[in-house]
């Protein structure tokens, strides 16, 4: 199944609406499913190292998006990457949504 991604542009645009309040939940009732809910994200808080953040910022900066949706972006990648992984090996145990 092909999913339709957004580029870092499109992104990062779109992050800018959420950030100024132009963009709500209510915007998003024909959202494909890649696009998580309001209501199904959590905040959390992660200590990294100052140099790992440095060079994630940089990462980001340099495909012009935000580092956090960047972060996103690779550990979204990096699970349905084991998740597919695991499906393969017949020890897929997790439903990821896609």
């Amino acid at each position: 199944m092909s999913h339709k991604r957004l580029t870092d542009e499109q992104l990062a645009r779109e992050a800018k609406r959420w950030d100024n309040r132009e963009a709500t939940p209510a915007d998003w009732e024909d959202a494909p499913d890649l696009v998580p809910a309001a209501g199904h994200s959590v905040a959390i808080s992660i200590r990294l190292p100052k140099r790992l953040l440095a060079i994630l910022k940089e990462f980001a900066r340099r495909r012009k998006t935000g580092y956090q949706v960047l972060m996103k972006r690779w550990l979204d990648d990096r699970v349905r990457e084991e998740h597919e992984r695991l499906k393969a090996r017949g020890k897929a145990t997790v439903a990821v949504r896609k």
